[in-house]
């Protein structure tokens, strides 16, 4: 007898369902795979556009029905973004088909706003608990995120404008979904500051301050005013303090430790590497007493980042750049990027009207280098527009490889921040950007040579991810 006990395929198709615009996604796979018959389709996309006509008669009031164009199609981002939470809920496909093909519309969007409802509060919640909780670091993103992050609060409209974030958030996490929007980015945000502050606060303010110290000498940039991620520099160290023969509790590696690492990788491969890695990390939870699951998964995460990032020291013979020890080096190079004290408001604005007047290129750019010592003061430099074309290539061609890497971080923080992994120089220089002079640093570093964008690349990599 001939077997036909075939196992069935699911018909739906994960990859085709944007997890953004996921209502949108079911009905169109849904109608592909003959889940939806084409009357239901029609029957459901005439029900959101009645409810779109509703929820237009609800923000004004009823006294128009006559909107501009994006504002109705801001209401009608908002209003699916509410059916997709509710939908999503549900977990399977299929069952989100079930219930939008069973019920009306409106019963899956009044839900979802309900999940919302429940989920703004639990993310308020969140975040007085992550206020009360701050580290004691000076560093500027980090508090200013966390205060800028209470506008959310503030003005988050669930109703009308729920796929939006409202706040300005720059402080870097180590693991960010930035596909996601609306609450659940505020949410999962929060969730995994929370887990990074849990972990940080298991060491002295003091060592992470120090930590930061050593950071700011061997890659001599102002940290108060860096988009650098506590938490990484954190684990970072402690793993390899662990990895050096030290303890996880202890942030502070020597040069003599750093050395006797270089040589025992050296005697390494890959799966060697890899399972040194795995083992300290094993190690560190053990001794720090981290019995939480999510901190657990996330510290796990560490080494998908730390594997590439350690051979490409091995390769380059820069294991001092991973490796914060804590015996830096002085250093002699010029370098505009210090820890001083930014200018004040006169003395800025004395600067740029000095550099508006002056006309010769080089004079100009010896001024700014004469007068510049933050990376604060020199970004706002930048992005008043006091520069002009070949002024700006003039600039970027004073600086170091570490000074392009500082740049780099700040120009290519989001696609840094997206996919760390796949991220290289070369990539992102064709993408159009807003300011004029991330447009010229972009045409800047296409003008160097591989060598060249390798190096800052290379200092990028173990400074930022």
């Amino acid at each position: 007898m001939i077997n036909t006990d075939i196992t069935k395929q699911p018909l739906l198709k994960n990859e085709y369902l944007d997890p953004n615009q996921y209502t949108l996604a079911l009905l169109k796979e849904g109608y592909r795979t003959g889940l939806i018959a084409q009357g239901e389709l029609d029957d459901i996309q005439n029900q959101i556009m009645a409810l779109l006509a509703e929820s237009i008669v609800r923000y004004t009031g009823g006294e128009s029905t006559s909107l501009k164009e994006e504002t109705a199609q801001r209401i009608m981002m908002s209003m699916l973004y509410a059916i997709d939470a509710f939908l999503k809920s549900l977990g399977a496909p299929e069952d989100a088909i079930a219930a939008i093909t069973a019920d009306p519309i409106k019963d899956s969007y009044v839900k979802g706003l309900g999940l919302l409802e429940v989920t703004f509060e639990d993310t308020k919640q969140l975040y007085h608990e992550i206020r009360q909780n701050k580290l004691d670091i000076p560093i500027e993103a980090y508090h200013m995120t966390i205060d800028e992050l209470a506008q959310f609060f503030n003005h988050y409209d669930m109703r009308f404008n729920a796929q939006d974030t409202i706040a300005s958030i720059d402080y870097p996490l180590l693991f960010d979904d930035m596909q996601v929007q609306g609450v659940f980015y505020i949410k999962q945000y929060l969730e995994k500051l929370a887990l990074e502050t849990e972990f940080c606060r298991l060491f002295p303010s003091g060592d992470i301050k120090k930590l930061l110290f050593n950071y700011d000498r061997v890659y001599r940039v102002n940290y108060r005013e860096s988009l650098i991620n506590i938490f990484e520099i954190v684990l970072n160290n402690a793993v390899f303090s662990v990895m050096s023969g030290g303890s996880a509790d202890v942030l502070g590696i020597t040069r003599y430790q750093c050395k006797y690492l270089a040589d025992m990788f050296k005697a390494m491969d890959y799966r060697q590497c890899s399972a040194r890695i795995s083992a300290s990390i094993g190690a560190l939870l053990g001794e720090l007493h981290i019995d939480k699951p999510a901190l657990r998964a996330y510290i796990l995460r560490f080494k998908t980042l730390l594997i590439p990032q350690l051979l490409n020291a091995l390769q380059n013979e820069s294991l001092e750049h991973l490796v914060i020890l804590d015996e830096p080096e002085a250093s002699q190079d010029n370098y505009i990027f210090d820890a001083g004290k930014s200018m004040d408001d006169d003395s800025f604005r004395s600067l740029l009207n000095h550099v508006t007047d002056c006309n010769d290129t080089n004079e100009k750019i010896q001024l700014i280098m004469a007068s510049i010592e933050s990376l604060g003061d020199f970004i706002d430099l930048l992005e008043a527009d006091f520069l002009y074309g070949d002024e700006y290539r003039a600039l970027f061609s004073s600086l170091g490889d570490i000074e392009l890497s500082v740049l780099a971080g700040i120009v290519f923080m989001e696609e840094i921040r997206s996919d760390p992994r796949t991220f290289t120089l070369p990539s992102c220089q064709e993408i159009s950007r807003e300011m004029p002079w991330q447009h010229e640093y972009a045409a800047f570093l296409k003008e160097l040579g591989r060598d060249r964008l390798n190096a800052i690349e290379n200092i990028l990599r173990g400074r930022t991810f």
